[in-house]
């Protein structure tokens, strides 16, 4: 019911149908590493690539005509279950899907005749760029692929469909659901957390920081961020710090542990692992293991029907977890 009046509360601010672009600001110009998208005109057919592009999207008001096949945690036919309920509680059709991975599908982007193509956060191959570009205005990350915040996102897609006060007013709405939702588990408060990935073969374990999206949704929900995990830095290109698993006592002090894993057999190993194992968030209970891969997208998009599709699976879980304290 949650994502239902979510979606409500958007439909009153930008009908799903179409949002009502702000015609004067054209031609938006968005510069991206990989080039710079001029955008003459308020766009009408709309293609979005990667996870959460097509979400945002359809936030603002606007259906897009082509989005990225959900190989991983979507549904048979390709979609992310909050892109399906949010469309289908509108009766509005929905859009082809695009085969993104391994390879992206040119010809079937190209058929659709796009005319602006929304990848803010996806990883668009220089290749790709180059061949599509000249045909159609890309617009990509505005720094490095794949670490484009949500609220990054959110602002360069509005800016490309010239609807920059819906999309502030989005922002806005999305951190106030979050913080409305965890303040009905009082659990949650002063409740310490880190969100971490083991990977026994490569013998780390990816502790997520502030800067991601899964990160973000937790504490916007009301839990804080172990000062641990705070004062650690990220590995690389990656919002994340690569922790040897004989550095994890460094996690003693979190009160919550979130991680996912790919299947229920992955779990199971890590869970026997002793220098894992012997963590107290994951002795005394406080551990919240995710395997149920729609789950996992959602929380890691951060995107507004992703969050509140989450939020409704995921909060009670947390707050069960956190009352172990």
């Amino acid at each position: 019911m949650m994502l239902r009046s979510f979606i409500t509360l958007l439909i009153a601010a930008a009908p799903m149908m179409g949002a009502v672009a702000d015609t004067s600001l054209f031609p938006v110009v968005i510069p991206s590493p990989l080039g710079t998208a001029t955008i003459d005109e308020p766009p009408q057919r709309v293609v979005t690539l990667g996870v959460g592009a097509d979400d945002i999207a359809i936030s603002l008001g606007v259906v897009p005509v082509g989005v990225s096949r959900a190989e991983w945690g979507g549904d048979e036919d390709g979609y992310w279950p909050w892109v399906r309920d949010a469309l289908e509680a509108q009766a509005t059709p929905l859009p082809t899907t695009i085969t993104q991975y391994p390879e992206l599908d040119v010809e079937a982007l190209l058929a659709l005749e796009p005319d602006v193509i929304l990848a803010p956060s996806s990883g668009v191959p220089d290749a790709i760029y180059d061949l599509l570009s000249p045909l159609v205005p890309i617009v990509a990350y505005p720094e490095r692929p794949y670490l484009t915040s949500v609220d990054e996102q959110i602002e360069r897609i509005a800016q490309a469909l010239g609807v920059p006060e819906q999309g502030a007013a989005l922002i806005r709405h999305l951190d106030t659901s979050l913080s409305s939702a965890g303040e009905s588990y009082p659990s949650l408060a002063e409740t310490t957390f880190a969100y971490v990935r083991p990977d026994p073969a490569s013998g780390n374990v990816s502790v997520y920081l502030a800067d991601d999206p899964r990160v973000g949704t937790l504490t916007g929900l009301g839990l804080l961020l172990s000062p641990t995990v705070e004062g650690l830095s990220p590995s690389g290109n990656h919002f994340a710090h690569y922790l040897g698993f004989e550095h994890l006592p460094m996690l003693e002090d979190v009160d919550l542990v979130v991680s996912w894993y790919h299947s229920e057999e992955q779990r199971d190993r890590v869970a026997e692992l002793p220098l894992f194992a012997s963590l107290p968030a994951i002795s005394d209970g406080r551990y919240l293991a995710l395997t149920d891969q729609p789950l996992i997208v959602a929380s890691s998009a951060g995107s507004p029907l992703a969050t509140q599709w989450m939020i409704e699976r995921l909060l009670p879980r947390l707050a069960e977890a956190a009352e172990r304290r």
